[in-house]
């Protein structure tokens, strides 16, 4: 039996032999998972049996602390229940829309006298009708612009009532011909009415009937010999060819369908929706799909399709499936009898296109990954090629030493990780094992420090390390990284042509200019001759600007710290009058006076 919180065992000696749903909470009380169960008790004890699971289940397990169920009258009530949760709660073990993100809609206001066409991410039920959802906002976007000429309604905040007229001014929309303005009254609620019932049959698709009804008004108005007005429906009939030309599968049952493709590799997957209206395909929905690693394709499925269908208001005349899910005869009750899964025929082409569009949009991501993974991976694996490297060098360290004539010696080592600087364990250290310059010595000093370190911080080990010199630099930093009994591959890098040497080679290695793996090295040994050189000119800065106060005889380390840090150089003190010097905090009158005498005396000689 798995180990589990005093919450759960206690819930568990109550489990009910009876159908529902049930709840999985982490230490946080959040929800990560909902399933549904014909036998609530068999079916939340088997998670907790010490047998064999897959992957998603025992990270599952890992992670739950407390448990909650509801009870159903019957299966299939757990079922819709199911569905709405997941929905809901989008818990993290479940599957999901990839992004938490909520795809927008069109929404017509006719809970208002004077409706409007909006565009919305929240699905309210307050009166309105609700069209979508669409995955492509920018293209979503792009149409209603072109449909505010073509069925011109308002889009403003006012609050019209039908039965009066309370503005005396409308917008610069109904001078452009985008509003017909009911607000001033210039159109009657009914003829309102009339066009918005049109951008409804728009959006339900039924285009041909609607470009009826403008070659009727364009005709009768040039009978009429209104030709501004019949110019008015030219043009409106033009802009609906266009979009209309945008929907190029035509199906001749003119039946309402929603064709399902899907497709997946390994932690990649997509669903595509092909919404079909009237025969027409007027719109593809795209859907990222998470949580579906070592996850059985018909699993995927049928969450996908809870996902999509709950709180819908209307269904399709059938759902086009490209296999079947789990738990078919249950969704197939939900959905209304509408699930059909073609073979051959005009169906089954249909679905092969929804399925080579999910196709694509997993290869765009694929690539997408390689390209950003390529970015340092690639650099990292031509590396280990390249110089013959035990395995991928992911952590890398570079080490250098900066002198001039064996003064204030000191050395870098950074950290590289995947390409990238880890400043966080880059290291300094001021060489104390040699007096004149001996790069060899303060190489070794540096390296076995380094090693002793690594020994605290188990992540700082590295895969490779990186110094700067040539081949007897080399074979000093190797004997030091044997002496540390550690087998950490070491290079070494020779400014002069870029050339690499290792180990096992006795002539040195060029890799080309445009290679990856070459910039990368010299990157790093760059980086870490940056780091020493800053260190040792601060090192020899603070040097020069104690030195010239150390004669002074009664000013130890705490007071010159202090005249620095006050009066911000040597010069400033020594200028400095007798006020001045006292007035810094912990310098008497009898010290002050030292310090004008040492430098009076110092000028007059």
């Amino acid at each position: 039996m798995v180990k589990v919180s005093q919450k759960i065992s206690e819930k568990i000696k109550l489990l009910p032999n009876q159908a529902g749903i049930y709840i999985w909470k982490n230490k946080q009380g959040e929800i990560i998972y909902v399933g549904k169960a014909k036998n609530l008790s068999n079916r939340i004890r088997s998670y907790l049996v010490d047998t064999e699971k897959d992957i998603k289940t025992t990270q599952l397990v890992r992670h739950i602390d407390d448990l909650e169920f509801i009870i159903t009258n019957s299966e299939n009530e757990a079922f819709i229940l199911e569905a709405g949760l997941i929905k809901q709660h989008r818990p993290k073990y479940n599957i999901n829309l990839k992004d938490d993100k909520r795809y927008p809609f069109i929404k017509i206001t006719l809970n208002e006298p004077f409706p409007r066409v909006l565009v919305t991410r929240e699905l309210v039920k307050d009166g309105g009708k609700y069209f979508g959802p669409y995955t492509d906002a920018r293209s979503l976007r792009k149409t209603l612009r072109v449909l505010e000429w073509i069925f011109p309604l308002r889009s403003c905040n006012r609050q019209i009532p039908a039965d009066k007229v309370v503005f005396t001014r409308a917008c610069i929309n109904y001078q452009l011909g985008k509003c017909p303005a009911p607000c001033i009254g210039k159109i009657s609620q009914h003829s309102y009415r009339m066009v918005v019932r049109t951008m409804t049959d728009f959006f339900m698709g039924r285009y041909q009937e609607i470009m009826e009804q403008f070659r009727e008004k364009m005709l009768a108005a040039s009978d009429s010999d209104e030709f501004e007005l019949a110019a008015l429906w030219r043009d409106r009939i033009l802009e609906m060819e266009k979009i209309q030309k945008r929907q190029s599968v035509f199906y001749p049952d003119q039946r309402n369908v929603d064709i399902i493709g899907f497709y997946q590799e390994m932690s990649i997957a997509f669903a595509v929706v092909l919404k079909m209206v009237n025969g027409k395909i007027i719109n593809q929905e795209t859907y990222p799909l998470s949580q579906v690693e070592d996850t059985d394709k018909s699993d995927i499925l049928s969450g996908f399709l809870k996902l999509y269908y709950t709180d819908r208001d209307e269904l399709p005349q059938e759902i086009l499936l490209p296999h079947e899910p789990s738990e078919f005869d249950e969704l197939n009750d939900w959905l209304k009898h509408r699930l059909l899964l073609p073979q051959r025929g005009e169906k089954s082409k249909l679905l092969a296109m929804a399925k080579k569009n999910a196709f694509q949009l997993v290869e765009e991501k694929k690539l997408f990954h390689l390209k950003k993974a390529n970015r340092t991976i690639l650099p990292i694996q031509e590396m280990k090629e390249k110089l013959n490297l035990p395995k991928l060098p992911r952590k890398i360290v570079c080490m250098d030493i900066s002198t001039i004539q064996g003064s204030d010696t000191v050395s870098s080592a950074v950290f590289f990780e995947n390409g990238k600087p880890k400043k966080a364990l880059y290291r300094h250290f001021i060489i104390r094992s040699v007096e004149t310059q001996n790069d060899f010595a303060a190489m070794a000093e540096t390296m076995t420090r380094f090693l002793d370190e690594t020994k605290k911080h188990p992540e700082m080990q590295p895969d490779l390390i990186i110094i700067d010199g040539g081949k007897g630099q080399l074979s000093s930093a190797l004997e030091i990284v044997k002496a540390a009994g550690s087998e950490i591959p070491v290079i070494s890098l020779a400014k002069r042509i870029e050339e690499v040497f290792i180990p096992e080679l006795s002539n040195s290695v060029l890799l080309p200019k445009s290679s990856s793996s070459l910039r990368l090295i010299t990157a790093v040994r760059d980086e870490a001759h940056r780091f020493a050189v800053n260190f040792h000119r601060l090192r020899r800065s603070k040097r020069t600007l104690i030195s010239e106060l150390e004669d002074i005889e009664g000013v130890g380390e705490k007071t010159k710290f202090l005249l620095l840090k006050e009066l911000g150089s040597v010069d400033a003190i020594r200028n400095a009058t007798l006020e001045e010097l006292t007035a810094v905090k912990g310098v008497g009158a009898s010290t002050a006076q030292k310090i004008i005498d040492y430098f009076n005396h110092g000028q007059e000689s």
